[in-house]
């Protein structure tokens, strides 16, 4: 019985979201650190990266918490809450992770002299709490706000080597400082890791549908239709590629031939996604993967 509990519990945590979480916040340290003369804290980071995982479970946990009653529609096979583990040890999880990480920013805040690990973690729960409680079920709001801090999360892993001050991070150059040339590459994955997971918010509320009705969500599919809802996402989608091609053609963005074609292939399977907008049943089994496979893709350019 204790154990099927600790599997349920690992469940609720989303482990396939903290794993990609996990693999940013390396990837973006791997990408500054390789073969440069850069030297960080790694018992430091590792905390950071902790904490950011405590409290993308701890959303995801309150989520569920408050999603019962949909989920008993949209996916009765995937419920836990209620059903494996019991409401009140989901919210004793849930503050345990929140706390847990509120800790950590407090010692990094003050090791490193800076209150921005305290603002920007509770500034997360909060906005996590309330997205769940109240945005999400206000139409877009709900899905910017996971988009924003989906896209976030690898500039938080680069803010840790600004505010330890990292001078290898910088270049000095004829009286002038040059940023680190990873960084465009780290603003662009942010970039189009908020596009795309604002997609894949989109896409996850049609299907939801029939459980959102049962707790007052208003989405954009229920408001504005299946039709017009696919025009967003399609617009949403294809802005991306346009954008990775401008960015590379007219402005001196410092990025490799090597990784502006993965970057492309990435996102060429949203090419795919929108042909398939003219099948409703292929549309929705395939988007949501293939947008994960793209994130995929992206996500392997800081290793590169």
């Amino acid at each position: 019985m204790e154990r099927n509990l600790i599997i349920s519990l690992f469940r609720l945590s989303r482990p396939q979201n903290i794993l990609i979480i996990i693999l940013t916040m390396i990837g973006v340290a791997f990408s500054l650190i390789w073969n440069k003369n850069i030297h960080f804290n790694c018992i430091d980071f590792s905390l950071l990266l902790i904490s950011t995982t405590l409290i993308a479970a701890a959303g995801n946990i309150i989520n569920d918490y408050f999603d019962v009653r949909a989920d008993r529609i949209n996916k009765p096979h995937k419920l836990i809450i209620s059903k494996h583990v019991k409401r009140r040890w989901a919210i004793i999880l849930h503050w345990s992770f929140n706390f847990g990480a509120l800790l950590i920013s407090i010692y990094l805040s003050s090791k490193y002299q800076t209150f921005w690990y305290v603002f920007i973690n509770l500034l997360a729960i909060n906005a996590l709490w309330f997205y769940s409680v109240y945005f999400k079920k206000k139409i877009f709001l709900g899905n910017l706000i996971i988009a924003l801090l989906t896209g976030f999360i690898p500039l938080l892993a680069l803010s840790f080597f600004v505010v330890s001050r990292e001078s290898g991070l910088f270049q000095h150059v004829n009286g002038h400082w040059y940023e680190n040339p990873n960084f465009h590459i780290i603003y662009l994955l942010s970039l189009f890791a908020t596009m795309q997971n604002l997609a894949r918010e989109i896409c996850k509320d049609i299907e939801d549908i029939p459980g959102d009705k049962k707790i007052h969500v208003k989405s954009i599919p229920m408001k504005y239709g299946l039709k017009t809802t696919k025009i967003i996402i399609g617009i949403i989608l294809i802005v991306q590629i346009i954008c990775l091609i401008a960015i590379h053609e007219m402005y001196d963005v410092q990025i490799s031939a090597r990784i502006y074609y993965i970057l492309l292939s990435a996102l060429s399977l949203n090419f795919i996604i929108v042909l398939l907008m003219n099948w409703d049943s292929l549309f929705l089994k395939y988007s949501q993967t293939l947008l994960k496979i793209s994130m995929v893709i992206g996500l392997s350019t800081l290793f590169l």
